[in-house]
């Protein structure tokens, strides 16, 4: 073999070796790929299954209530989510889909009935496992007696008012018809019987402050479970509110005229002249309802609708003495607020200014007896009245003059008279064609002077006369 043949045959055969190298090599690493760990890839396992049910597979007894909960992981701990099936019919149907928590409240379920439910839970790899279907069996129907919600006023509570409208919820879950009793310890109390679901109350009128009462509440379903609930609860009414009353006008050891104040005085004396407006100031916690005034124990005025702190009324009485004819008078202001509470002050005062009524009737009552005068009554004539005397036609008529020492009376038929000023009550009643008669009385200062009438007096004379029946007009 030549030299060149060598060498060619040394080199084909490197070149094989060459290839089958690569090639064991390629095909070692392509089998050996699958079995080497993969650094940063997503893990491909699944969660573990929905397990520990609660109610438990086949539980018996479940309240109508009741939530239905689970334990469920992932071997990556990848963040998962549940669907939830649920129902009476196996399989169940679909009631959620993707929620996060491992509990379902299902609502209030039926009594006696078998329910079915099951969990499927997805990792966020969309990798999926299937729980086993569950079931249970609810609780049996049980009559319950009605219940009660929340009491207004709540339960111990305190600074209540004195008049209020106490109320609880009560409901048979039955739906059954009650009798209800609602009773306060102050022996107010209210029922009722064939009652529905609702709201109970109790009017509560004049409690007392700073005091705690019970009440007591019962209802039972005769028709129903026909047992009773009871119970009781406490509330407390508020502190006292306090009202004061202060007199600011008059106030002591001053001195008023006309409702002014004019002067200081000393030794606890009060005098007022003529009116004076009563002032006082009214403080209260509530709202102040009236204030009343009293003079001497007799009302004098009775304030409502108040605005503010400040009552005021203006007294000016017409006759100023007392009941003993002393010219001391007490006022007395007494307020009261709408919570029922009242508080009084008082102040007395020496009150002067003499009305001039009772020494005007007393004038004339003396002086009936010391001047001079005339009272006529009868049927009189064209009775004329100037400034200073009166005149008139006394048809038939009745006189009585009085005066300082003497007294005479006696009667005027058809003359003409004359007298002094009108002076006294005058109780005439005009009668006739244009007014001209008049009948009644009246009273003039002086004598009466009577004169015949004339020619036309005696032929009105005659006629009357004519037209009398005998009786007389005037009581002689």
């Amino acid at each position: 073999m030549t030299m060149n043949n060598r060498k060619m045959n040394n080199y084909s055969l490197m070149r094989i070796s060459t290839v089958f190298v690569l090639t064991v090599a390629l095909v070692t690493s392509t089998l050996a790929i699958p079995f080497m760990p993969r650094t940063g890839a997503e893990p491909l396992a699944p969660p573990n299954k929905p397990n520990t049910p609660d109610p438990a597979n086949r539980s018996t007894g479940v309240s109508i209530s009741a939530d239905l909960s689970w334990n469920c992981s992932d071997p990556d701990n990848d963040t998962l989510k549940y669907d939830v099936y649920f129902g009476t019919t196996s399989p169940p149907k679909k009631i959620v889909t993707n929620q996060s928590k491992t509990s379902y409240d299902p609502g209030i379920m039926n009594y006696t009935i078998k329910y079915y439910w099951q969990i499927i839970a997805w990792d966020n790899h969309s990798e999926t496992s299937i729980g086993p279907q569950w079931e249970f069996t609810t609780e049996t129907n049980v009559n319950t007696p009605p219940v009660f919600g929340t009491p207004s006023p709540a339960n111990g509570s305190i600074n209540n008012l004195l008049s209020l409208t106490w109320s609880i919820p009560i409901n048979d879950h039955d739906g059954d018809l009650f009798s209800w009793t609602i009773q306060c310890s102050n022996g107010q109390k209210t029922n009722k019987t064939g009652a529905s679901n609702g709201t109970k109350s109790l009017s509560l009128l004049g409690l007392a402050y700073s005091k705690t009462y019970k009440v007591w509440v019962n209802a039972t379903d005769p028709t129903g479970s026909n047992l009773y609930t009871r119970k009781w609860y406490t509330f407390t009414t508020k502190q006292s509110q306090a009202i004061n009353v202060i007199i600011t006008k008059p106030l002591e050891n001053k001195f008023y005229f006309n409702d002014a104040e004019k002067m200081d005085l000393s030794g606890n004396k009060t005098i007022v002249y003529g009116k004076i407006t009563i002032e006082a100031n009214v403080t209260s916690n509530a709202a102040i309802d009236r204030v009343e005034i009293y003079a001497d124990g007799k009302p004098i005025a009775n304030l409502t609708n108040v605005t503010g702190n400040t009552i005021s009324y203006l007294w000016q009485p017409i006759i100023q003495f007392n009941s003993a004819l002393s010219l001391k008078r007490t006022i007395t202001v007494i307020a009261h607020d709408s919570e029922g509470n009242n508080a009084s002050a008082n102040i007395t005062i020496t009150k002067w200014r003499f009305h001039p009524l009772p020494w005007i009737i007393a004038g004339m009552a003396i002086a009936s007896r010391f001047v001079l005068h005339t009272t006529v009554v009868g049927l009189f004539y064209n009775v004329q009245q100037s400034r200073f005397s009166v005149s008139f036609y006394a048809l038939r008529a009745h006189y009585k003059t009085v005066g300082p020492l003497q007294m005479r009376k006696g009667n005027i038929h058809f003359k003409h008279c004359t007298g002094g000023i009108l002076i006294g009550p005058t109780t005439l009643t005009r009668i006739g064609p244009f007014h001209k008669f008049a009948i009644g009385s009246f009273t003039f200062i002086g004598n009466v002077n009577a004169d015949k009438i004339g020619f036309g007096g005696s032929l009105l004379s005659r006629i009357l006369q004519r037209r009398s029946t005998g009786s007389n007009l005037l009581n002689q």
